[in-house]
């Protein structure tokens, strides 16, 4: 019992932040429980069946051919198909952890003007915004967390059979598993906290949040291939690519005997062979560049990271506008 008294308990503007969101906690955690119950038993039904379809060997394959082709078409039916919705719908999770819990948590206190109260008791403005942001995002980031851990273990047995049958790099799985989940959840979440510091309107801010949030993963979806190097391959035969199996390919195009690379050429699509107007016209390669699959989670960490830097940024400027513009 005297260790149990010893245990670290919240207190003051702690309690009371935590008090404000303890729904929103236990609802979130409770779905989070549910998504891992779940992807557990579908991940567990996938390597069962795929042990017993003795799927091993088509594993990675881009074009499988003969009992290969029936065995994956079959997997991918079962198991893949129903897999698409959830990890579509995991696109809207930063939009409802930015629209019903960081556009509300100050743009309700400063619409009904009860933050008033709280900083008449010996706490600063600084002070109430700092526990105002550090117990949700610690919220956002354990349920978005638990969630993304659900996704990834339900996905990775379907996409390391099914490579380039189930592209990594498509928005579906890319934006619902790993841990660009939680930076897109906690960026979100800062662009609602801002949102209802500088609109105080709690409905406006929400609009805000959707708006601002939605633009943001554009955004970010548009500059994800840049976040890292690309790897540049050329190989000496006319037709096909360059790039390995599964890769996400950013350009690719003809190439000459060096490496050079060539225009394309539309006049050989009509021709009888077109391998062989293609290799007469100097065009005897493909140059393509690209992601390997192995990038999948250094982009990930990267985006994550981008995500971090853009939150850090907008929690200075909610700090900034507090410091210059007092409520």
């Amino acid at each position: 019992m005297r260790r149990l008294r010893r245990l670290p308990r919240l207190r003051g503007l702690t309690w009371l932040v935590w008090r404000q969101n303890r729904l929103a906690f236990w609802i979130g955690i409770g779905a989070a429980l549910a998504v891992a119950a779940y992807a557990i038993v579908r991940h567990q039904e996938m390597t069962t069946a795929i042990a017993e379809g003795h799927l091993d060997a088509c594993r990675g394959t881009t074009v499988p051919a003969g009992d290969c082709s029936h065995k994956l078409n079959s997997f991918g039916q079962t198991y893949q198909f129903p897999m698409r919705r959830p990890l579509q719908a995991m696109l809207a999770l930063p939009l409802v952890f930015g629209v019903f819990l960081g556009g509300p948590q100050l743009a309700q206190e400063l619409e009904s003007g009860t933050y008033r109260t709280v900083c008449t008791q010996s706490v600063t403005q600084l002070r109430w915004f700092a526990a105002k942001l550090l117990v949700p995002v610690v919220l956002t980031t354990l349920i978005s967390g638990t969630i993304a851990a659900a996704m990834t273990w339900w996905w990775r047995p379907a996409g390391s059979l099914l490579g380039g049958w189930f592209p990594w790099w498509q928005w579906y799985p890319y934006d619902g598993i790993g841990p660009v989940v939680v930076g897109l959840s906690v960026l979100s979440l800062l662009i609602g906290v801002t949102a209802g510091l500088i609109l105080r309107r709690t409905v406006l801010a929400m609009g805000a949040t959707v708006v601002v949030s939605a633009a943001a993963m554009y955004v970010l979806e548009s500059v994800r291939g840049h976040l890292l190097p690309t790897t540049l391959a050329t190989v000496q035969h006319p037709t096909g690519t360059a790039a390995p199996s599964n890769a996400w390919v950013l350009s690719e195009g003809a190439a000459d005997a060096t490496g050079r690379r060539v225009p394309d050429l539309p006049s050989c699509y009509t021709a009888d062979d077109y391998t062989k107007c293609l290799v007469q016209h100097g065009s005897t390669g493909r140059w393509a560049e690209f992601h390997p699959s192995s990038q999948l989670w250094p982009l990930q960490w990267a985006e994550t990271g981008l995500c971090a830097l853009l939150a850090a940024a907008l929690a200075g400027l909610c700090v900034w506008w507090i410091r210059h513009r007092p409520a």
